[in-house]
């Protein structure tokens, strides 16, 4: 027999281990965001309130859980959640270069390099911006990515998920709906006009904050010091990014991460990225060839 504090701890388990906050677990199944408040854990008459069984049976279903992994939750009252493991680390890089391959949010052209904004010649290029107008995919990147962050660094270890200008935008908003977290953006300079704001949004309450900077792909960093320096001069603590693509062949990149104190999560490479292209034979095979090479040595291959 389970106590009435062990069920309620096993659904913010299932909640946190799947990405969630309680209330973004509920509005997921379709029930009132607030049925899980901890408010509402006790009847206005002090009696201890249990979820109804459609309520578990509905958050089991889109979790692709069952009873016994609730009760394994909860049976020595110890977190045993379920963890991403380095394999399922993988699968998710994968399926996500798959999906970005599949939105020709992924370009390849060895015949004709493409010119970086850092002035690189490349013979791969990325949008991860196409991604917004594909619902269903998108929707598939946003759960990998709420489930990272909620393990990686932990739901109940930062407040705030900020989007940099402009990409990162919108999925800092769609990361920020599905854990149920306030959201601000950053500019990259102040407006000039109004209230000469560079942070939108509002930090609630006094004392310091902890912020995740969310932006769309990280080259070799460099860009996000103008936006983790405007969210540590407005008082806040940052010490994670996340990218849902990171090109994983700069050196200055882990350089950069380190001088500004950042722990770095992304979702995929472009390792995963040339691993899907040369499975599903995306490309001729000079083409594939050409980008191998310049994945393993950039400087060289631009040379």
């Amino acid at each position: 027999m389970f106590t009435h504090a062990q069920i309620w701890q096993g659904i913010d388990r299932l909640a946190e281990s799947n990405g969630y906050s309680p209330s973004g677990l509920a509005k997921k199944a379709g029930l009132d965001p607030t049925s899980f408040n901890k408010s509402k854990r006790i009847n206005p008459d002090g009696k201890p309130r249990w979820p109804s069984t459609e309520s578990l049976s509905k958050i089991l279903a889109i979790t692709d859980s069952n009873m016994s992994d609730f009760f394994a939750l909860i049976d020595d009252g110890k977190m045993r959640v379920k963890k991403i493991t380095k394999s399922d680390r993988k699968e998710i890089a994968l399926e996500t270069a798959a999906i970005l391959l599949d939105t020709k949010s992924v370009l390849f052209n060895a015949a004709k390099p493409f010119t970086l904004k850092s002035g690189r010649a490349s013979p791969v290029y990325i949008d991860v911006r196409r991604l917004i107008s594909f619902p269903e995919e998108r929707s598939r990147i946003m759960g990998f990515s709420a489930s990272i962050l909620a393990q990686e660094v932990g739901i109940g270890k930062f407040d705030y998920v900020a989007g940099g200008e402009t990409a990162g935008i919108p999925y800092a908003a769609f990361i920020a709906d599905r854990l149920q977290k306030p959201m601000l953006y950053v500019r990259k300079e102040a407006k000039g006009h109004g209230r000469m704001a560079q942070i939108e949004g509002t930090l609630h309450d006094k004392g310091q904050k902890r912020v995740v900077l969310v932006e769309d792909l990280q080259t070799d960093g460099g860009s996000k010091k103008v936006f983790v320096d405007a969210l540590r001069k407005a008082g806040t603590k940052v010490e994670h990014g996340f990218v849902i693509f990171h090109y994983g062949i700069f050196k200055e990149s882990e350089k950069n991460m380190k001088k500004m104190g950042l722990e770095l999560h992304a979702l995929a490479t472009w390792h995963d990225v040339l691993e899907v292209a040369q499975k599903g034979k995306y490309f001729d095979k000079d083409t594939l060839k050409s980008v191998e090479s310049f994945l393993n040595d950039p400087e060289r291959w631009e040379a």
